[in-house]
């Protein structure tokens, strides 16, 4: 028993725990975050609580990646199981990674709870807390954008008493924006105390809810643009949107996964990237649900989650050269 309480003791001192499979390689299991570390990425599933998973690109040629099972580190978060539903992952900027709990409303990193987020972030309908972007400042100081998804809300999942009155009609993505400072932890945002509140003004296509297609927002990266013309470069965002429609019976449909530039005042900023228009043709239609960059300012990568059979693939998106 004291050689147990001894291993556990060393366990939680060293911090995260790397294991591998043995026997069948290991997949992620639901693909739902991704974000480039030097010569690895870093991916989440949202089947596998409390852990992320490290891809070595050494020898990797884009831009299609196939997460290769023989290429996985699975990392453990040794205080960190409680961090279930997991859509998102970054590195901030005094080098901690840190996972979004989707279900915690939580930013969860090796020794726990890094930030809580209030009730306005919780999850409604399946819809909540699906992305994450980190950005530098100075002394270790990170600038995150945390993305609640909107969409329509899967109507078996609200209440049957409000299914009269917001089942079927679609709620606009938001971002908070906050700021960490480097060694900081357990603290709760609230949207009074956030930076600033960005409700994005998601494009809506023809038609008239719930048959109509409308969006939700994934995942995001910080990104700068010039907004006016004038050759000055303002921060804002890159955003993945998926949309659908709510039929009353039958199956969704899956319409369109694009990229769009949005401004830190949530407008839309010049046209959308259609990524139909340039993942090979296997991948037209893929439920991309992790976003990150992996040249920053030139190159994205995208995963996508759960595919019919065998492990899930990441694609590098070079920008447009009027988006740079």
């Amino acid at each position: 028993m004291r050689r147990f309480l001894f291993l556990l003791c060393l366990l939680l001192l060293l911090g995260p725990v790397c294991t591998h499979a043995r026997g069948a390689p290991q997949l992620v299991e639901e693909a739902s975050g991704i974000t480039r570390l030097s010569d690895h990425l870093l991916i989440v599933g949202d089947d596998d609580p409390g852990a992320y998973y490290r891809f070595s690109l050494l020898g990797v040629q884009g831009p299609l990646i196939r997460i290769d099972p023989s290429r996985l580190t699975r990392v453990v978060l040794p205080q960190g199981n409680l961090a279930i539903d997991l859509e998102s992952i970054d590195v901030l900027a005094d080098g901690r990674v840190v996972v979004l709990s989707e279900r915690l409303r939580a930013l969860v990193g090796e020794d726990g709870v890094i930030a809580e987020y209030d009730n306005q972030l919780s999850e409604f309908g399946n819809r909540g807390l699906e992305g994450l972007a980190v950005k530098p400042l100075d002394q270790g100081t990170s600038r995150v954008a945390v993305l609640w998804e909107g969409g329509y809300p899967e109507h078996t999942a609200v209440p049957g008493q409000r299914h009269r009155h917001i089942g079927r009609l679609a709620m606009q993505p938001v971002i908070w924006i906050h700021d960490i400072e480097a060694g900081e932890a357990g603290i709760a945002i609230k949207s009074k105390t956030a930076l600033r509140v960005v409700v994005l003004d998601v494009p809506k296509p023809v038609g008239q809810e719930p048959q109509a297609q409308r969006f939700r927002a994934p995942d995001l990266v910080w990104n700068q643009m010039d907004n006016d013309g004038d050759g000055k470069k303002d921060w804002g965002f890159i955003i993945l949107l998926s949309s659908q429609n709510s039929p009353d019976q039958g199956r969704p449909e899956y319409r369109h996964q694009w990229l769009q530039r949005f401004t830190t005042q949530g407008k839309p900023a010049g046209m959308p990237l259609d990524l139909n228009t340039i993942v090979p043709t296997a991948l037209k239609g893929a439920n991309w649900e992790g976003l990150s960059w992996f040249e920053e300012g030139k190159r994205l990568v995208l995963i996508h989650d759960k595919p019919p059979k065998g492990p899930p693939t990441a694609f590098i998106v070079d920008l447009p050269n009027d988006w740079k």
